[in-house]
């Protein structure tokens, strides 16, 4: 349990390749597809076809992920069969696919007073299953809208978690959660999009292990880290 003065001190993390090594969407949605209908994975070409326009920006991602969720979940997921493949989804993923660095980090946070949040671009229906098994206070991820009946659509509502979006949900989360302003923001994330959260962060961390990493981090006045090797203890104080 988290007391009132631990909202003071937050550690906002990224998903993808930040606390888990593998990008989760696509891992989820062929994951998903094999378990609960294996012929839905004879549309993998078209699906290839979708990524195809994607990359060549015909489209952005607010078009782009629903159209992908209806081809391997189909029209609608069911609330508790969602949650049951979130569940053994998140089981598959944690620990298996945490870098040592990140478990390291996630415990110092918590050791230390700050409250965990996740922000993420990944569907919030399994976000936060990942993030529950994690141990995290609070997580942001993009919505699905829901049928009277409870069932996830492919339809994303509002915007998807990603970019300037992601940093407005983080201060509205911040202004509910902190409204006195949070003593000491502390944010993880391995991409350039995330550079409107690490505007809101006292300290912004840029994981990864390429070559220009601390480069690129150093140009814009973050710090480099690599989660891959296990960070002194200290190492981010």
């Amino acid at each position: 349990m988290t007391t009132p003065a631990d909202a003071l001190r937050i550690a906002i993390y990224d998903l993808d390749r930040t606390v888990l090594r593998t990008p989760t969407f696509t891992l989820f949605l062929l994951w998903a597809a094999w378990t609960r209908a294996p012929a839905r994975l004879l549309l993998l070409p078209l699906y290839a076809a979708l990524a195809i326009g994607y990359a060549l920006r015909l489209y952005g991602r607010d078009r782009f992920k629903p159209a992908a969720f209806r081809l391997f979940l189909g029209p609608h997921l069911p609330p508790g069969e969602a949650d049951g493949l979130a569940a053994r989804f998140a089981a598959w993923r944690v620990p298996a696919d945490v870098p040592p660095g990140a478990s390291a980090a996630i415990a110092r946070d918590r050791d230390q007073g700050f409250r965990l949040l996740m922000a993420t671009a990944a569907p919030e229906f399994y976000a936060g299953a990942i993030a529950d098994a994690l141990g995290f206070d609070a997580v942001l991820a993009t919505r699905h809208r829901r049928d009277a009946n409870g069932n996830w659509l492919p339809e994303i509502d509002g915007h998807n978690c990603y970019g300037a979006e992601k940093a407005r949900r983080i201060g509205e989360w911040l202004d509910a959660n902190a409204p006195d302003g949070p003593s000491h923001v502390r944010a993880y994330s391995d991409h350039l999009s995330d550079a409107p959260m690490f505007a809101l962060a006292t300290e912004a961390w840029l994981i990864g292990r390429k070559a220009k990493l601390a480069a690129i981090a150093a140009e814009h006045g973050w710090q480099a880290l690599d989660f891959e090797k296990t960070p002194g203890a200290g190492s981010c104080a």
